[in-house]
């Protein structure tokens, strides 16, 4: 399986969310509609590549770069 950090993701592209490694936090991300099997949109990526807007789970979230490196997706 071809796997990428949620990170490396350009604007616009998708993925299917597989592994967080995230150990703290990962409850909070969970709650934001992070959820390992649904499919992870990149909305916006600010200049400097952090923070990024997310849309999954019908929910749009803003997550930091430390955050997106910890999550993995197969891409679309």
């Amino acid at each position: 399986m071809n796997l990428i950090r949620l990170s490396d993701l350009s604007a616009r592209e998708k993925g299917t969310l597989v592994r967080i490694d995230a150990t703290e936090g990962m409850l909070a991300l969970m709650e934001m509609g992070c959820i390992v099997g649904e499919t992870i949109e990149v909305r916006q990526v600010a200049p400097l590549g952090d923070p990024m807007a997310v849309s999954t789970g019908g929910h749009v979230v803003a997550l930091r770069r430390e955050q997106a490196e910890q999550m993995w997706v197969k891409p679309h």
